[in-house]
């Protein structure tokens, strides 16, 4: 159906009356164009985590639900004028809110919260904006219903109840089924994002910012248009604006670029936000309400070549040096499963073809752990194990992928005092340069002058 565009409207607009005005007007002009749209929503800014630190808390917690209801409540009063909507609107709240002090209380008279039990607390900001978002949106004139990523036909596979992942093949028929029928009959849905459903019907969660991969996934089993990622900025720049003022808004990227940058945590968006629509003609628009611009991004790969760079801090760098790793089969592998049993997630890996040391980049909180166990179990290897705080700068752009461009940024990197190493993998649209951290955003700064800003003159 590709009339259709699937609107998702994040947590940091919807944190007042205002932002839910904003999603009715830009729903308003989207069905003005032409488009039968499902809407895609976040909690209120902030509710995501007093919701978590409910589950864990072992007092205070009414006040902290106390706050969420008062100004889920006062939002609604500011933001639908007609009187019986209103009253109906704030007598659904309620009882939204009577389920989720039913929940949590019973949680804390347990002791002990379930998976699926901690997965529906959390997920009660998406379910509380969905049923504001379809309330407003009926006020303006929009007939709309709400459901959550389950009833919308988002299956899961698997155990996990945090960051499940989805089946493509069930979940493709069953959003079918789900939502189809509504925007046939011009009935806005609009659905929790962050959730979906495992295969026993219960609730279950895609990850902290989940709602953008929400909306991918929903636009790839609908087949539709466009999604639309409405944040507080008009799309990803070629840098973060706060540190490095020269910054680029940037018009276009690919797909295999955007993921990249989503991964390196540009604009806080889901790693897996744009893997539904890899290798699809969907194209994913970054942008905010009434923006006059976008960050537009497609599978064609279009200029400039290099898009721009992100950083990654709070990294350290773990290196196991030595003689006792030459000619030792397996020994990197035995290095990695000693971080999987710890649950140490591995960045990056280093090691150069004479086998006399390996660097793994992980979290600065995982590698003090790490560091010790690997001292402990490569003890009668006589190696040395050490630990530094590092942080990378990432270039990303196709043109990286060429030798010839990755060696010009190469030489450039190695020109600059604080940079400490790199890792870039042929055929890879992104090139990582490690840094000390206390020197790391004033090479990022001069890296965006002298190697992003070349490729955006003109």
């Amino acid at each position: 159906m590709s009339d259709i565009v699937v609107a998702k409207f994040g947590g940091s607009l919807l944190r007042n009356s205002a932002g839910y005005l904003s999603l009715a007007e830009e729903v308003r002009s989207l069905i003005r164009s032409g488009y039968r749209v499902v809407v895609v929503v976040s909690a209120m800014k902030g509710v995501t985590d007093t919701l978590i630190d409910v589950v864990d808390a072992g007092w205070g917690w009414e006040q902290r639900l106390k706050h969420i209801m008062s100004l889920y409540l006062s939002v609604a009063r500011g933001s639908i004028s007609n009187p019986g909507l209103l009253s109906q609107t704030l007598g659904e709240l309620t009882r939204l809110f009577d389920e989720l002090f039913k929940l949590v209380w019973a949680v804390k008279v347990i002791g002990e919260a379930t998976p699926h039990a901690k997965a529906s607390i959390i997920a009660f900001g998406e379910r509380l904006s969905a049923a504001l978002a379809s309330a407003v949106l009926r006020d303006k004139g929009i007939e709309s219903t709400w459901l959550s990523g389950g009833e919308a036909g988002l299956v899961s596979r698997g155990e996990d109840y945090f960051d499940a992942v989805i089946d493509y093949a069930e979940s493709s028929k069953w959003v079918g089924e789900a939502l189809k029928p509504l925007v046939e009959d011009d009935v806005v849905p609009v659905v929790m994002g962050f959730t979906a459903r495992n295969r026993e019907g219960k609730l279950v969660l895609l990850g902290r910012g989940g709602s953008d991969y929400t909306a991918t996934l929903l636009a790839r089993f609908l087949g539709a248009r466009e999604a639309r990622l409405y944040t507080d900025v008009d799309g990803v720049y070629s840098a973060d604006p706060r540190y490095v003022k020269e910054a680029r808004h940037i018009p276009r990227l690919s797909h295999e670029e955007a993921m990249e940058l989503a991964l390196l945590g540009a604009k806080k968006m889901h790693p897996r936000t744009f893997e539904p629509v890899q290798g699809t003609s969907i194209r994913v628009a970054i942008t905010k309400p009434a923006a006059n611009r976008a960050t537009i991004v497609e599978q064609a790969e279009e200029p400039p070549s290099v898009k721009g760079i992100a950083v990654m801090d709070n990294l350290a760098a773990v290196t196991i040096s030595g003689g006792g790793l030459v000619e030792r089969i397996g020994a990197a592998a035995y290095i990695t499963s000693i971080a999987a049993k710890l649950g140490v997630n591995i960045k990056a890996l280093a090691q150069p073809p004479t086998e006399t040391r390996i660097t793994l980049l992980v979290s600065r909180k995982d590698s003090d752990k790490l560091a010790s166990v690997l001292s402990e179990e490569l003890s009668k290897l006589a190696v040395n194990v050490e630990q530094r705080e590092v942080a990378t700068i990432n270039i990303v752009g196709y043109g990286v992928k060429e030798p010839e461009i990755s060696a010009s940024l190469l030489s450039i990197a190695s020109r600059l005092s604080g940079v400490m190493g790199t890792v870039w993998s042929p055929g890879s649209p992104i090139l990582s340069i490690i840094v000390e951290p206390s020197r790391t955003w004033h090479i990022a700064s001069k890296l965006h002058e002298e190697v992003v800003s070349k490729w955006w003159i003109g």
